[in-house]
C-alpha cells in the first residue's frame, strides 16, 4: 500500500498549488464539455484511461485531480499513489464546488450567464433527448418552477427530476441515457442555486 499523502484542496486554494502542477480532469468527455465547465488549463484524462495514460509521466510532477464532486478524483489520486506518484492533490467538491465558489470555468457547454430561461431550454432539450421529438415534453411543471427558482425549491426540483427518471425507466429507455440526462439536470439545478438568476 502506498504511503503517499493526498492533499485535499478547496477551490479557493487553487492559487497555492505549485506552478508546475498539472490539472487532470478525470470526468467523461461529455462532462468536460458540459454545463459545469472545466478549470482553465485542465487536461481531460477519463478515469478509465488514467493508468495507461500516466505510464510515461514523471512520478514527481504535482498533479491536481478533478471531477464533478471530488469522489472520482479521490479514487484517481489513490490509483496514482499506488503507481508511485508522490505529489497529489484532490479538488474537494469538484467542479460543483468550483461553480459554487464563482471561479472562472471554461468550455463549450458553459453558458455566459445562467438564467431561468436558459434553464428551461436546457431541461427541455435534455428531456427530449430521452423521449425523442415529443410535441410536449413530460414534467412541464419542472420547467415552470425554474422561472421563479429559489433555494427552498431545490428539494422539489430534484424530486421532479427523480420522477422523470422513474418514468423513463418504466418506459424502458436505456439506463445510460437516463443517467446521463438526469446528471445534466442535477448539475443545472446546482448551477442555478449558486449563481444569480435574473428574470427570463
Amino acid at each position: 500500500m502506498s504511503s503517499t499523502w493526498i492533499y485535499p484542496i478547496r477551490p479557493q486554494e487553487l492559487g497555492t498549488l505549485p506552478p508546475s502542477a498539472r490539472r487532470i480532469d478525470v470526468r467523461e468527455p461529455a462532462e468536460f464539455d458540459g454545463l459545469l465547465g472545466r478549470l482553465p488549463g485542465s487536461e481531460l484524462v477519463p478515469l478509465a484511461t488514467l493508468l495507461d495514460a500516466t505510464v510515461p509521466w514523471p512520478r514527481d510532477v504535482p498533479l491536481l485531480l478533478i471531477c464533478r464532486s471530488g469522489a472520482r478524483s479521490m479514487k484517481a489520486a489513490r490509483l496514482l499513489a499506488e503507481q508511485g506518484f508522490t505529489s497529489l492533490y484532490n479538488l474537494e467538491g469538484g467542479m460543483l464546488a468550483v461553480n459554487e465558489a464563482g471561479l472562472t470555468v471554461e468550455g463549450p457547454g458553459v453558458p455566459p450567464r445562467v438564467s431561468a430561461g436558459h434553464a428551461r431550454d436546457a431541461l427541455c432539450v435534455a428531456t427530449r433527448e430521452l423521449y425523442g421529438a415529443l410535441p410536449s415534453p413530460p414534467c412541464e411543471s419542472l420547467f415552470e418552477k425554474l422561472s421563479a427558482f429559489s433555494h427552498p425549491e431545490r428539494a422539489s426540483l430534484f424530486q421532479a427530476i427523480e420522477r422523470l427518471g422513474s418514468r423513463a425507466r418504466a418506459d424502458g429507455l436505456p439506463e445510460e441515457a437516463i443517467d446521463r440526462t438526469l446528471r445534466r439536470m442535477r448539475d443545472l439545478i446546482s448551477l442555478l442555486e449558486h449563481r444569480e438568476v435574473p428574470p427570463s
